[in-house]
């Protein structure tokens, strides 16, 4: 690979091009030695009066436009120079799931480091979107895990033969949120300077293609035997999704008025507050549950189809008191218009689920209903009135998630006759919110959310939960400070998973039509000392008032070291230990207790103080005898009697 990352990087330029008012930016990549250079429009608009290549090597040249096509959002620029390095251009799509490569002039690297950013991924799916803000096109794209970020629009998506295959565009699918790239075989077939011959696309060069690591492989394999078993679920709501107004800058300056006699600072002016109302729109729209189909997985033969328990979430809509219904938001509003409350205020409402239909494999619609719901791990259970359906038997093949483990998550098609989305990460924490969830690095967004989660081996470890927390609205435009409160956004890296194991041992209980608000099982009641929840030791930084814990004697800043003579040396141990355990149960723990001093035992009891004294007191009979010891051990015992949580 670093063969392949150092000839794409000499192909990779930064790309700075100015209009009336504004100045844009991003990344080009050089596709002929004599010098021409492919971007995006939202790189190079049609208007762009003067385009600057930065090559690497801090080599700056001036560019002429040679063709610009809005309906491909793709932009064709030359340099006057002779034998560059270039990419030739591949004239296939790859296949969901191969390798793939991303490069640009990302927060302007190449001017602090003299060449761009390079990074590697998978293509995670191939559908077809629809315009976008800045970029018009509409149709077949191509979805990648490797970074895309601001400042690589225009750059190169880059196939494992080495090949130029895709032009990294800011055309998204709401439903995915990740970066997408126009194909090099649509641009080389609808594109007018190839399409005429007139800008010959350069034949491929000779080149080892990078395999896939044989995880990857098994991951592929895997998701082969899942997708019969995958359904879509269209949701409906009270009130529709909504989808904020997002338009180019060409669109805006068209509705302003006179502006050939604004001057050069005033024009600025516009650009500028145009780029900050673009922005906001951008982040407030990852706030949003967009349209289309959610994921599901049949898991019965008699209709029971397993999901996200977000899928089947409320958005808190911002309504209007004065109309009753969500503020519709216009484009080209000042961003002080739409940051302000409509006239009498908002009211918060929950944007109910109506109605709920399941597509299954074969093209077949069936309404289905919420038939259990299970809080703490993160799922629903849907029931559709069908007989004899292809099923996945999970309780067959699920296992616990093991630390670093390569996993994928499959998604339900993005968009009509595409293939099922594949994302790939690792377990990057085995136990979440009390080992209910695990947490996973593969990305996770509102097209996967409620898809199996697997490993290479073929093993089924859980299904993908919220990829937003804490929850998604409509009807309302919020402040950077106010989006603080949202601590994870899709495709943030930070993805939870609905535990496997967890669901088998609860899922023939839902299917009777039990709900689970809370953590079924016994419980201890201690929670950990988040300032030392990564170290070696268990630290107890909280007790819950009435619990075991409490009731045994624990206290803060206790460290526990085993559990009925196992040793504890993480918090998934306790976590797993007292999840195997059963309500009822008396288990010993094993404390380290420092600064305590010497202390009386007596009876197996820690005496320290005169309530300590009176409980013994009570436990007594008449004629017991007991012996009692002076101990300078800091390692202390407790019994505790494990409940159900409440």
């Amino acid at each position: 690979m670093p063969d392949l990352a150092d000839r794409v990087l000499a192909c990779t330029v930064g790309i700075e091009s100015t209009t009336d008012g504004g100045t844009f930016s991003g990344s080009g990549t050089v596709i002929s030695p004599d010098g021409h250079i492919l971007t995006a429009t939202s790189v190079v608009p049609r208007d762009a009066a003067e385009v600057t290549v930065l090559f690497p090597g801090f080599i700056r040249r001036p560019a002429a436009v040679v063709a610009v096509d809005d309906a491909l959002s793709t932009a064709l620029i030359k340099v006057d120079a002779g034998d560059l390095s270039f990419l030739p251009l591949a004239r296939e799509l790859p296949e969901v799931g191969d390798v793939a490569f991303s490069a640009g002039d990302v927060d302007n690297v190449m001017l602090a480091n003299g060449r761009a950013s390079f990074s590697r991924g998978i293509v995670s799916g191939i559908y077809a979107v629809s315009k976008q803000g800045e970029a018009f096109y509409e149709g077949e794209v191509i979805e990648t895990t490797a970074a895309v970020n601001p400042g690589s629009d225009g750059g190169p998506l880059v196939d494992s033969h080495g090949r130029l295959c895709g032009v990294i565009s800011l055309s998204v699918s709401p439903l995915r949120w990740q970066g997408v790239a126009v194909p090099t075989k649509v641009i080389v077939n609808r594109f007018a300077p190839f399409a005429s011959g007139r800008v010959p696309a350069a034949a491929a060069l000779t080149a080892s293609q990078v395999a896939a690591p044989p995880p990857l492989i098994g991951l592929r394999r895997t998701a082969g035997t899942l997708v019969p078993y995958l359904v879509g679920i269209d949701v409906e709501r009270t009130w529709k999704p909504e989808q904020l107004p997002r338009i180019s800058w060409d669109e805006q300056r068209r509705t302003i008025t006179d502006w050939d006699g604004l001057t050069e600072t005033v024009r600025r002016q516009r650009f500028a507050a145009f780029a900050n109302v673009a922005r906001a729109m951008d982040v407030n729209q990852l706030l949003r549950r967009p349209s289309g189909m959610v994921t599901g997985i049949v898991v019965s033969q008699d209709g029971f189809v397993l999901t996200s328990l977000f899928n089947m979430g409320d958005d808190t809509a911002f309504v209007a008191k004065k109309t009753g219904q969500p503020r519709v938001f216009t484009a080209g509003e000042p961003l002080e218009k739409l940051l302000a409350e409509p006239d009498g205020g908002f009211e918060q409402k929950p944007n109910t689920i109506r109605k709920l239909t399941v597509s299954l494999a074969d093209g077949s619609r069936h309404e289905a209903r919420i038939h259990a719901r299970h809080e703490p791990l993160g799922v629903a259970l849907l029931k559709v009135d069908a007989k004899a359906l292809p099923w996945f038997d999970l309780a067959a093949v699920s296992t616990s998630p093991q630390l670093g483990d390569p996993v994928a998550v499959l998604g339900y098609p993005a968009s009509a006759q595409a293939r099922p989305t594949f994302n790939t990460g690792i377990v990057s924490a085995p136990a979440r919110n009390r080992g209910q969830q695990f947490q996973t690095d593969a990305l996770l967004n509102y097209g996967n959310s409620g898809g199996p989660v697997f490993d290479a081996a073929g093993n089924f470890l859980g299904v993908a939960a919220a990829p937003i927390e804490p929850d998604t609205v409509l009807g309302r435009i919020f402040t950077l400070p106010q989006l603080m409160r949202w601590t994870r956004a899709p495709n943030s890296g930070v993805g939870l998973v609905a535990r496997a194991d967890r669901i088998r041992a609860v899922l023939e209980e839902m299917k009777q039509g039990r709900s689970f608000e809370r953590i079924p099982g016994p419980f201890l009641g201690v929670q950990a000392d988040e300032s030392r929840a990564f170290g070696e030791n268990v630290v107890v930084g909280g007790i819950a008032a009435g619990s075991p814990a409490a009731e045994a004697g624990l206290k803060k800043g206790d460290v526990l070291l085993e559990f009925n003579g196992s040793e504890l040396r993480h918090w998934r141990d306790l976590t797993e230990r007292v999840g195997a355990a059963k309500a009822g149960d008396v288990v010993l723990l094993k404390v380290q207790r420092k600064g305590s001093g010497p202390r009386l035992v007596i009876a197996g009891r820690d005496i320290e103080t005169a309530d300590d004294l009176e409980k013994l007191k009570k436990s007594l009979k008449p004629g017991d005898t007991f012996e009692g010891t002076l101990s300078t051990d800091d390692v202390w015992d407790f019994k505790a009697v494990l409940r159900e949580q409440k």
